[in-house]
């Protein structure tokens, strides 16, 4: 393929007479040996391209892509754009032959209730047959076949590889999305995947904005930057679907241009959920639009889980979705992993709450399925990740659980006890907690505690099947773990909520 082929949509700044060389593949990572290969410098959050061109050029690349002037002035063979970031996403998008242009892209984003929002969406168009294809932070789903995508280089970025890929996985799974003859494609967009322009190509039909709340100010670095990062999506989008029950949602809508259309649970909205009922393994609300009328029952427990069913019910009707099936993707999505999943019909359940506004809303919903009894809260905070969150998680898990386990909660190279120790400085005065540095110790100690009516939270790992350490990644699955030790439960009230 010619280079000025891959670079169509490319400002460049220089090197022009190398556009007409004949490549055979793009890759980023300069230890990767290729023939023919154009090798794209990213400045990413542990390595620079840019230091490594000699590398890239012993292992096969003719070409050099970079936004670095330095690099571009004392290298002969290569090309000087912009950014090189978006350079890369619009090679591989060019590679494939824009792989999207006719199907139809559904991508959600926010902090919390993404993934929710992702498989209500595709549990609805598998309701009304549709070809369909899921990009989420759990998996990669091509109607019912997993989709194996192992998340992203290390080179090009290291944050939020799994819920949106890089661009060389990413631009794959939706050529091979169009080969199966997709039709709609329902995807996580990350604010870093925004931020670092994996998706700029892309002609995103509908957008949807769940909520925004303190998290990963580690990498935005201020909450404005965060906001600005989630705000990308919706700039060329062509109907946006917003939850306005939040500042910055009520903010976006007012913000954004071109078609767009607001939800509510609270709030006077183009959709909204009215008669809400919190119901014992479910809700169920009415749906008042203009066009649209409609009772919906969905089996998934929690307010927010009201929130993020009728975002999707918006976007149906929208699509021109009839009413029946609309009620019929939500109300057969019976489970979605790690999202308030409950073990074995037991009193138990995990969830991937790891944010401070995740952790409230999850903990208002236990109390309100369990008044009769105590809610117990298990949870940690992530090493080498924004530090500010874990001590306003200790203040919130005390003011809302009657029982705090604090433990570990992938650490990586930070010492377990120092997030404790940072999680501790939020807890209320008096309030006995119990500190575990081992998760599976925390975990067998949470279930000993337990009591008839009890409700036991298992918070942050969600479908996460690991746990990384300083010593690495490694097996660890919560399920299998509260599975065995309810074996060795006599009390059966466990099991009775």
């Amino acid at each position: 393929m010619k280079l000025y082929e891959l670079l169509k949509g490319v400002r460049t700044l220089g090197g022009e007479e190398n556009l007409n060389a004949e490549v055979l593949t793009i890759f980023s990572d300069s230890r990767k040996k290729v023939e023919k290969g154009v090798f794209v410098a990213i400045n990413g959050q542990k390595r620079n391209g840019n230091d490594h061109i000699n590398q890239a050029l012993s292992n096969g690349a003719t070409i050099i892509i970079t936004d670095n002037k330095e690099v571009f002035d004392k290298c002969k063979d290569s090309v000087l754009v912009e950014n090189s970031r978006k350079a890369l996403s619009y090679m591989w998008n060019n590679f494939y032959k824009d792989p999207t242009k006719n199907i139809k892209i559904i991508a959600v984003t926010g902090t919390n209730g993404k993934t929710s929002c992702a498989y209500y969406m595709y549990s609805i168009l598998k309701a009304i047959g549709a070809k369909r294809g899921l990009i989420s932070t759990i998996e990669c789903l091509i109607n019912e076949e997993k989709i194996e995508t192992n998340g992203g280089s290390d080179v090009v970025d290291l944050y939020s590889a799994m819920t949106t890929p890089d661009p060389e996985i990413l631009y794959s799974v939706f050529n091979e999305m169009r080969t199966r003859g997709v039709e709609y494609i329902v995807m996580e967009a990350s604010s870093h995947a925004l931020q670092l322009d994996k998706l700029f190509p892309i002609n995103v039909d509908y957008a949807i904005f769940t909520n925004l709340s303190a998290e990963h100010l580690d990498f935005h670095k201020d909450f404005e930057s965060y906001y600005q990062a989630k705000k990308r999506l919706f700039e060329n989008a062509g109907v946006s679907i917003i939850a306005i029950d939040d500042v910055f949602g009520e903010r976006l809508k007012n913000e954004i241009k071109g078609s767009s259309f607001s939800c509510s649970i609270r709030k006077k909205a183009d959709f909204c959920a009215e008669k809400i009922e919190l119901l014992k393994g479910g809700y169920q609300y009415e749906i008042r639009n203009e066009n649209l009328r409609l009772s919906i029952l969905g089996k998934i427990n929690g307010e927010f889980s009201v929130s993020n069913s009728l975002l999707c019910v918006a976007c149906a009707s929208l699509l021109g979705i009839e009413p029946e099936k609309i009620f019929s993707g939500i109300f057969s999505l019976t489970c979605i992993p790690g999202r308030f999943e409950r073990v074995d019909g037991s009193n138990v359940y995990i969830d991937y709450a790891h944010t401070p506004y995740a952790m409230e809303k999850i903990l208002e919903s236990s109390r309100k399925i369990n008044p009769n009894g105590r809610v117990i809260a298990l949870f940690g905070c992530g090493g080498d990740r924004d530090r500010e969150k874990r001590a306003k998680m200790g203040s919130i898990c005390t003011q809302n659980a009657d029982v705090c386990i604090i433990t570990a909660d992938n650490s990586r190279s930070e010492r377990t006890l120092d997030i404790i120790s940072d999680i501790l400085k939020g807890v209320d005065d008096g309030f006995d907690v119990a500190v575990f540095t081992n998760r599976e110790k925390a975990i067998i100690y949470a279930i000993s505690q337990m009591r008839e009516n009890d409700v036991l939270m298992l918070l942050g790992k969600g479908h996460e099947r690991y746990e990384i350490d300083k010593n690495g990644k490694h097996f660890f699955d919560e399920r299998e773990i509260v599975r065995r030790e309810l074996k060795n439960v006599k009390n059966k009230s466990l099991y009775s909520l």
